[in-house]
């Protein structure tokens, strides 16, 4: 039986909306959201709010990771947010204050991390794996995906996992698609 850790994440996309218009550019602001799987299991609630043809094409990820399920309760999620951008040197995630985010305020999280409270703890590498499960999978996000052609030379995708030197953070690469 595989262990718990080498099995793959599956995203199951649910619902999506559109709102606005984003009062910088006048495009409408699109969000979706799904779950996550791991085996049989739910691991992770998402949330990915965007404004197509954005000029900085960024976007946000909201995540709930945690037990889901009929005795779940509240008290065993948390909230985790990442924003998406580009920079130079490609796509990037960095995490931000989950209680910044509205994902912050919902009844379904019982503690939204700080930015620190991620950075160094195993949590970090949870969120990064279902952040990057849901960037390849969810192909309603498709439209985030078109720069990353200009950074294929690179062949990677950059999380952001702490404070560097340039106040963005040091990086974790993974293969782009």
């Amino acid at each position: 039986m595989a262990s718990q850790s080498s099995l793959q994440l599956v995203i199951n996309p649910d619902d999506q909306r559109t709102f606005g218009p984003c009062s910088c550019c006048g495009n409408m602001t699109r969000r979706v959201w799904g779950y996550v799987n791991q085996g049989d299991a739910t691991i992770a609630a998402y949330f990915v709010e965007w404004t197509p043809g954005h000029v900085d094409q960024a976007a946000n990820f909201d995540l709930i990771l945690g037990q889901w399920g009929p005795e779940a309760k509240s008290t065993d999620r948390q909230g985790v947010a990442l924003a998406f951008r580009y920079l130079e040197t490609g796509p990037s995630f960095m995490v931000v204050n989950a209680a910044d985010r509205p994902i912050g305020a919902s009844a379904l999280v019982g503690e939204a991390l700080s930015r620190d409270q991620v950075i160094g703890n195993p949590v970090a590498e949870a969120a990064f794996a279902v952040c990057d499960s849901i960037f390849l999978q969810d192909d309603r996000i498709s439209s985030l995906h078109e720069r990353v052609q200009e950074f294929r030379h690179l062949s990677v995708l950059v999380f952001e996992l702490g404070t560097g030197s340039n106040g963005f953070g040091e990086t974790r690469l993974i293969r782009q698609p």
